[in-house]
């Protein structure tokens, strides 16, 4: 079943829950090459790596036996060091989980030194209320701990999944002006307490603690939450039915295509498992004659793009130089000539999507987009010639290079990808072949989505700034189409003749 929680910023609109498990006995593993995505059932299981694609949690080690010697000092360290301690009179946000005992928390704040969870029991005393399960955040490192009225109790080492202390920093200095979403899961099935940063998904975790069955007994009756921080005046809390499990896979195919081998290791997913959105694009864009296959009378389309990106004197290349060279502060663009590519839409803006919704991409060899965003739009994927990699990251924030999740993976002719509000939503795409590459990217806002901002963010690497991006049309398909067949005749005419 598909997780709402999954990738998602959480303060952008409610998602719709479903469950999901994982077996936190998985061994990660990962690989810099990219994972080569395949229908074929002989290749996938010839492909031992291929769910680590999926199933990855980039920031952690399930290695018990790599703990640093002074491991205690990392996971328990003195409250009074680097601002953790919590005063009398800080900043509370109270909320309450959705489901008795389990779920997953989210703070959007711009706080700068601690941020503090607290679980408990609902009581009329709630400051005395225990126990309490807590996590702190401080600049340098995440713990998790057990409060009673005697103290705190900490949790054994044999219990603990631990990650390295460097991953990654904790709470930002200084934080974005729009403040930095953290989030607790409690995953009592599992009995696994799980903290990350931006996207609640399990590719996010930066701390993970697995505890035996019968010590999460307590967690039972745990309804109300407080979280603590340290300079914000309004804290913006949020909490989920389920808590953060198992990454849904990129990889998107008929109900008829996936066995149960494919689903036990996280190979691809149906579209019965998508954001509602993404079901209805994938619907729309999956049938056999979407694609250059159907095109009665110009059956070289494909050849024809090829041609038109890479001839100088062509309308395609030539398009593509004019964007390299524009220079239009209203709506800035990537500067470099290899971040460049076409833009063909397909029908008109309906309002529920950033831009028109149907977009053809045209990406010359060895082009690629920035690391971007999408609005917090779903959005399905299907190759219609080519090969197209695809590269995902954790945040586009300035001054802080987004950080790889997992490997590459790469999509061949017909298959079909997706991201949401709650997955994938952060990517690069890249051609890294001699063959012209043309995708179908179809666009929609979720249901629960009452900003619709019509903007993606790209990271810019010169600068090294987040900078929004408006998505705008190089050309109508019915006109790119009669180019590109005007285009393909004189070719044709112009070649001597074999006699």
């Amino acid at each position: 079943m598909a997780d709402p929680l999954d990738f998602a910023d959480p303060f952008w609109g409610q998602s719709s829950e479903e469950s999901n498990t994982t077996d936190v006995s998985q061994n990660w593993s990962y690989t810099s090459t990219p994972t080569k995505l395949t229908l074929s059932g002989k290749d996938l299981a010839s492909k031992s790596t291929t769910s680590s694609a999926f199933k990855s949690i980039p920031y952690l080690s399930n290695q018990v036996d790599s703990f640093p010697d002074n491991w205690r000092e990392y996971i328990f360290p003195d409250p009074d060091r680097d601002g953790s301690s919590l005063s009398e009179d800080e900043l509370v946000s109270v909320s309450e989980l959705k489901v008795v005992g389990q779920g997953t928390i989210a703070v959007k704040t711009t706080a700068s030194k601690s941020i503090e969870f607290l679980v408990s029991q609902k009581s009329q005393d709630q400051k005395n209320s225990f126990p309490k399960l807590c996590l702190k955040i401080t600049q340098t490192e995440a713990f998790f701990t057990k409060k009673t009225k005697d103290g705190e109790i900490r949790f054994p080492k044999e219990d603990v999944i631990w990650t390295r202390p460097e991953a990654s920093q904790y709470i930002p200095s200084p934080s974005p002006p729009s403040g930095t979403v953290y989030w607790f899961s409690i995953d009592r099935s599992n009995s696994l307490l799980r903290y990350g940063k931006y996207y609640t998904s399990n590719a996010m975790t930066l701390r993970e603690m697995k505890l035996k069955p019968e010590s999460t007994k307590w967690f039972v009756g745990f309804n109300v939450v407080e979280v603590k921080t340290d300079n914000d005046r309004n804290p913006k809390v949020t909490t989920s039915r389920l808590p953060v499990t198992m990454d849904l896979p990129p990889l998107v195919v008929t109900n008829e295509a996936v066995s149960l081998r494919d689903l036990d290791l996280a190979r691809m997913t149906t579209w019965a498992n998508l954001p509602d959105a993404c079901q209805t694009l994938y619907h729309n864009i999956a049938g056999k004659n979407i694609g250059f296959d159907a095109e009665v009378g110009f059956k070289n389309i494909a050849d024809a793009i090829h041609n038109s990106v890479t001839t100088k004197g062509c309308w395609a290349y030539e398009k593509l130089q004019e964007k390299w060279k524009r220079k239009d502060p209203e709506h800035p663009a990537p500067k470099k000539l290899e971040n460049q590519y076409l833009r063909i839409t397909i029908g008109s803006n309906r309002g529920n999507s950033p831009g028109i919704p149907y977009v053809m991409e045209v990406w010359p060899p060895g082009h690629k987009s920035p690391i971007h965003d999408h609005g917090n739009a779903c959005a399905v994927i299907r190759v219609l010639s080519g090969t197209i990699q695809c590269s995902y990251y954790d945040t586009l924030v300035s001054n802080v290079k987004p950080k790889l999740l997992g490997q590459p993976i790469e999509l061949d002719k017909d298959q079909i990808t997706w991201l949401g509000e709650n997955q994938y939503q952060i990517h690069a795409l890249e051609n890294i072949r001699s063959r012209t590459c043309i995708t179908l990217q179809c666009y929609q806002f979720p249901k629960e989505d009452e900003l619709h901002e019509e903007i993606f963010r790209f990271f810019d690497d010169s600068s090294e700034e987040q900078t929004n991006f408006h998505p705008d049309s190089d050309c109508t398909f019915t006109e790119f189409y009669d180019i590109m067949l005007k285009e393909w005749n004189a070719k044709s005419l112009s070649k001597p003749s074999s006699k």
